[in-house]
């Protein structure tokens, strides 16, 4: 099936230094995040799509805050595959996605002018990648996104990063089995539960932020279907998705980011 497939700060200075400054920062490419592509590989994740540019650019009093992002984003490819194999084809969709961000700023996070917080800047982080990271969602075809709460994830690099915890669906359109040339037995519609986290934390002199979503439950189904008066058959679906392991999994990713 086809469907659809989501943070102006700086020391008190001259605004003349300032400005000459930010045009060397905007001239210059934000680097990647660092990844921990071992992760990635053995788990069957591939690089999907990367962008970067300006995510915040404003001013406080003489001085102008500029924040430059660099993003990779990734799919469940062997998840993908799996999937799609269960279905003999008739269902195909990374069910799980996933993405790291690198913030830079100019000037720098730590040489905040008065008045100017960093939870104040990261706050507005979280809400420009939640954004974000909600699009890549819905243009995976998931629908109904909520938040669903907080928490927090241990970083490999020694920080605890903030997270947002995020719901979503992805809705199963159904399949169509045919059988012979007039009967077929149908797979009825239904919603597949999707969980997310999205995590943000200060690391250096730079932001990061990174997520994931990926199934919350089993899709397992049962159909009976009277093919005429003598024949009946049951079909059994059952897509063997391990939530608990995808959780674990996506968690790992974020704490291994850099």
């Amino acid at each position: 099936m086809d469907r659809r497939d989501y943070l102006a700060v700086g020391a008190s200075v001259g605004a003349a230094a300032m400005s000459g400054c930010s045009s060397f920062f905007a001239a210059a490419e934000t680097p990647k995040p660092s990844v921990p592509s071992d992760r990635l590989e053995s788990g069957g994740w591939e690089q999907s799509g990367e962008n970067s540019g300006t995510v915040l650019e404003e001013s406080y009093g003489p001085v102008t805050l500029q924040a430059v992002q660099h993003t990779l984003q990734y799919q469940d490819v062997a998840l993908q595959q799996t999937v799609a194999d269960r279905t003999l084809g008739r269902m195909e969709t990374a069910l799980s996605v996933w993405f790291a961000s690198r913030i830079d700023f100019s000037p720098n996070l730590d040489n905040l002018p008065a008045g100017v917080g960093q939870a104040q800047i990261v706050d507005q982080v979280q809400a420009n990648a939640r954004d974000q990271f909600e699009q890549q969602m819905e243009n995976q075809g998931l629908t109904s996104i909520e938040r669903t709460g907080t928490g927090s994830v241990d970083i490999d690099t020694g920080e605890t990063a903030e997270t947002v915890n995020l719901g979503a669906v992805y809705p199963f359109e159904g399949i169509s089995f045919d059988i012979s040339e007039t009967e077929s037995v149908e797979i009825p519609p239904t919603d597949i539960g999707i969980s997310a986290i999205l995590a943000v934390w200060h690391h250096g002199d730079y932001v990061l932020v990174s997520g994931g979503a990926y199934p919350e439950e089993n899709f397992e189904q049962s159909i009976d279907s009277d093919l005429s008066e003598g024949i009946s058959v049951t079909v059994d679906i059952d897509l063997g998705l391990e939530p608990e392991a995808y959780r674990e999994e996506v968690r790992s990713l974020v704490a291994g980011v850099q």
